[in-house]
């Protein structure tokens, strides 16, 4: 009796996987799809600080796709770079770099970035709105802690990385782009 139930149970799982697999839904949706296999855009994220000595630096409006890196080079340390596929309407990225330490004074010192930004997608334009923490020592033992509010900013997939939020005093500065892409 008991071999009559293991073959039961072996043959409700083989007719299971038969039935699965006849609907193609194990090929069409890959590990880490949160799109169901549609084309959906990605948001890249990157926030930067001047290098000591590069006060006078200006960060550009727009800096070439794929160029972001190169283009800050001797000008600016990047501090953090996100990116986030298969964005949706009404999403909130969040990105947090932070590090967690025991201060001197036996309390805890926290340094890093903690952002929260909205997504509205308007066809396949995101705009981005939000704010960013920032807290960090710089070059010259200066702490900065910094509030970055991102106004609504839209950006277009395929195109250049677009300055979301300047700080002239602090050196601060966040870029986005959008890409289109599936995941």
């Amino acid at each position: 009796m008991k071999h009559v139930k293991t073959l039961s149970w072996c043959g409700i799982v083989v007719a299971a996987i038969m039935m699965i697999t006849s609907y193609g839904v194990s090929s069409s949706i890959k590990a880490g799809d949160i799109t169901g296999g549609k084309k959906a855009p990605h948001v890249n994220i990157a926030i930067f600080h001047k290098l000591h000595g590069q006060e006078g630096f200006s960060y550009p409006k727009h800096i070439a796709a794929h160029d972001i890196l190169h283009a800050m080079q001797d000008k600016a340390q990047f501090i953090s770079i996100n990116h986030t596929a298969g964005v949706m309407d009404g999403d909130i990225l969040t990105s947090s770099n932070d590090v967690l330490r025991e201060g001197s004074d036996k309390g805890f010192e926290d340094f890093g970035v903690d952002c929260q930004l909205t997504i509205h997608l308007k066809a396949d334009h995101v705009t981005l709105a939000g704010i960013c923490e920032i807290l960090m020592v710089d070059q010259d033992g200066r702490e900065i802690e910094h509030k970055a509010i991102v106004k609504p900013t839209t950006l277009e997939a395929g195109k250049d990385w677009v300055l979301l939020y300047n700080d002239e005093e602090d050196g601060i500065a966040i870029y986005a782009d959008e890409e289109m892409g599936m995941e």
